[in-house]
C-alpha cells in the first residue's frame, strides 16, 4: 500500500511530462505562426506580392514596396519595427526583411526544408 502511495505522485508526473510534450509545437508550425504574424503587418497589395515570390531576386520589388508603404504609413512602419525587434532583425533593410521572411520562412515551410520536430 505505501508503495503504491508513492508511485502514485510519479506516475501523475511522468503522464503530464508525456503529455506536454505531445503538445508541443514543430518548428514547423512555429515558423508558420511567425510568418503569419509577419504577413499580417502587411498591407494586402505587398502581401500579395509576397506570396507571389517565387526567386531570390523578386525581394528587390517587394522590399522596395515596403519601404515606399512604411514612408507613407507610420502605423505600417511601427507594426514592421516591431515585427523585426521581435525576429532580431532590428538592422536589416526592408529587402532584406522580405528575403529573411521568405526563404527562411515562406520558401522553407513550401518546400519541406524545416528541420524537425
Amino acid at each position: 500500500m505505501r508503495v503504491q502511495a508513492l508511485l502514485l505522485p510519479l506516475v501523475l508526473t511522468v503522464t503530464a511530462m508525456g503529455s506536454a510534450s505531445c503538445s508541443r509545437q514543430t518548428r514547423e508550425e512555429m515558423r508558420r505562426e511567425r510568418l503569419d504574424s509577419f504577413r499580417s503587418v502587411l498591407p494586402d497589395q505587398i502581401r500579395g506580392s509576397f506570396d507571389a515570390i517565387e526567386t531570390e531576386s523578386d525581394c528587390a520589388a517587394v522590399g522596395a514596396a515596403l519601404s515606399t508603404a512604411r514612408a507613407e504609413d507610420p502605423m505600417l512602419d511601427a507594426d514592421v519595427d516591431s515585427v523585426m525587434h521581435a525576429e532580431l532583425i532590428d538592422t536589416f533593410t526592408d529587402e532584406e526583411v522580405i528575403y529573411f521572411f521568405w526563404f527562411y520562412f515562406d520558401n522553407a515551410i513550401e518546400t519541406g526544408t524545416v528541420r524537425g520536430p
